[in-house]
């Protein structure tokens, strides 16, 4: 994955004779097909082409040089199509406004990162919006299949917002107790309530363990010594029972019994109430169904009737999903379809990191982004840390690292991350305020054009006070003509607007009214309105 601005300025080298052929100014996207089509490396002008690289001829995106066949591969924007209607639509990502369908603000475009293989936009670095603030710095925008570029916005689908959601520590496989560990929990938390009411039962009196056994359930079948069935496994004990069991010797057997069975019926309630809450909680209230899958993993794509993906295969159901599925009427699939959360993972595993927003950059050791600040980690970002070696510093950077062993390596550690943190918060504020700058400039220069296009509205028809140059000496206005359309076009093209905005002449002409009435009387006039301009009759 490449940043845009971070190829801007560097050489383009051709592989046939090792020279240095350009430099890219700037990177030409084909805004429908969400595709990079080449680098720019001639704006060109009002009599000259522009001139770019195609992205099929690039050979490879180095750290320190762009690599192209030779220097023919150079092409201009009246040989290419594609590259012509893309620099004449003049709709720059840079500083556009990102919002989703339903008009959430993902902040502003500040770059584009795309693919240095496919040339595919991968996602767009924005600047304020929901997902950005002081201690996050700029966000990553995962770029949708579809995306609909404005003259002022870019539209993306809702379910971009929901792939932002930050899943809770632990990622995916977030540290949230499963099923299985709550019904453990129920089947100790009896065994430890009998113990806790009886003590131990084996050593009580014969009254207590009579008292005990009364009303309870048997855990497993009890046998006299001859064979016979005193108790079958299920069956309720009888006080007929534990006088039968005391007279053979068997009531301590028949309360261990008793106890089993209690501890066995804890546990299979436990597990009908985990049953029970799966199948009954899609029919409660929204509320209801909404607390319950908040946490959970869902066990397959849940998607609007649209087809927009709310929740994703194997993704943690985040309360954003849970009101997205209710609006869009899927709260019961979305209640369907969520399973137990997965078991906590040891925080030092680089699986912790997947569903965690990266606080920086990671790259790998050619230079190349492993993973944006800003961006969510998914198992495709983690896999590609693994093949190139990088996958502790993608865990770093989402502030999972590990724990430091012994008291005085603690001490050092904590001395460290202060220190870390201290520098990492001094760099987010300075991207924060470098943001705050940005948009700070970009208000300043709509309020530039703003109050230039209104000289422009103000000079239209207006005579000049001095000859209009072009760059190549031709004439736009003489002296004394009166500014059109056709010549601000001219003037701006020519880079002279300015040149041509300070020359409108400010004298206020001395217009006699009759004197400039056309012969014709005007089709609006008053039946029978005299002409000024007539002869008079006497």
């Amino acid at each position: 994955m490449i940043k845009g601005k971070d190829i801007l300025g560097r050489p383009i080298v051709a592989v046939s004779n090792g020279e240095r052929v350009d430099t890219v100014h700037d990177v030409v996207f084909d805004h429908n097909a969400n595709q990079v089509l080449g680098l720019l490396v001639d704006e060109g002008g009002w009599f000259s082409a522009a001139k770019a690289v195609p992205f099929a001829a690039i050979k490879s995106f180095g750290e320190d040089a762009v690599m192209i066949g030779s220097a023919e591969d150079i092409t201009t924007s009246r040989e290419d199509g594609q590259l012509k209607d893309a620099l004449e639509a003049k709709h720059s990502l840079i500083g556009m406004k990102l919002l989703t369908s339903d008009g959430q603000d993902l902040g502003r475009i500040a770059d584009v990162y795309f693919d240095e293989q496919s040339g595919r936009v991968q996602g767009y670095e924005a600047t304020g919006g929901l997902f950005s603030d002081l201690s996050s710095g700029r966000t990553y925008v995962p770029a949708p299949e579809q995306v609909q570029i404005g003259e002022d916005a870019a539209i993306v689908p809702v379910s971009v917002a929901a792939a932002m959601q930050e899943q809770e520590p632990g990622g995916l496989k977030g540290a949230l107790q499963s099923a299985s560990a709550s019904v453990q929990g129920a089947y100790t938390s009896a065994a430890d309530s009998v113990k806790e009411t009886y003590g131990n039962i084996a050593d009580a009196t014969k009254e207590r363990q009579k008292e005990y056994v009364v009303g309870r359930t048997a855990g497993s079948d009890l046998l006299l010594d001859d064979g016979t069935v005193l108790v079958t496994k299920g069956e309720t004990i009888t006080a007929m029972d534990a006088e039968r069991a005391d007279a053979a010797g068997k009531l301590t057997a028949l309360a261990t019994s008793a106890t089993g069975g209690t501890i066995a019926d804890a546990y299979g309630s436990a597990v009908q109430g985990v049953q029970e809450r799966y199948e009954d909680v899609r029919d409660g209230a929204a509320a209801r169904q909404k607390e319950y899958v908040v946490g959970k993993v869902a066990s397959r794509d849940v998607t609007t009737d649209a087809g927009e993906v709310i929740v994703p295969q194997g993704a943690v159901i985040t309360t954003f999903q849970a009101d997205r599925a209710e609006a869009t009427g899927k709260l019961a699939a979305l209640t369907a379809g969520a399973l137990a959360p997965r078991p906590a993972l040891d925080p030092n595993d680089p699986e912790a990191a997947v569903g965690r927003r990266l606080q920086t950059d990671v790259r790998a050791p050619g230079g190349s982004l492993v993973g944006a600040q800003g961006q969510i980690v998914t198992p495709a970002i983690l896999d590609r840390a693994r093949h190139l070696g990088v996958e502790q510093q993608l865990l770093a950077a989402t502030r999972s690292g590990a724990s430091v062993a012994g008291a005085s390596a603690a001490v050092a550690g904590s001395l460290a991350s202060v220190s870390e943190g201290a520098s990492g918060l001094l760099d987010r504020a300075k991207a924060w305020l470098g943001d705050k700058r940005e948009q700070a400039e970009t208000a300043l220069d709509d309020r530039q054009r703003e109050a230039q296009e209104q000289r422009v509205r103000d000079a239209l028809g207006r005579p000049v006070n001095r000859v209009i140059l072009a760059p190549d000496d031709s004439i736009i206005l003489n002296l004394g003509e009166i500014i059109t359309h056709k010549a601000v076009q001219a003037a701006r093209a020519g880079d002279v607007l300015d040149i041509l905005l300070d020359s409108v002449s400010k004298d206020t002409p001395d217009i006699d009214p009759l004197a400039s009435r056309p012969h014709e009387t005007g089709t609006a006039a008053l039946d029978g309105q005299p002409d000024p301009t007539a002869p008079q009759r006497n």
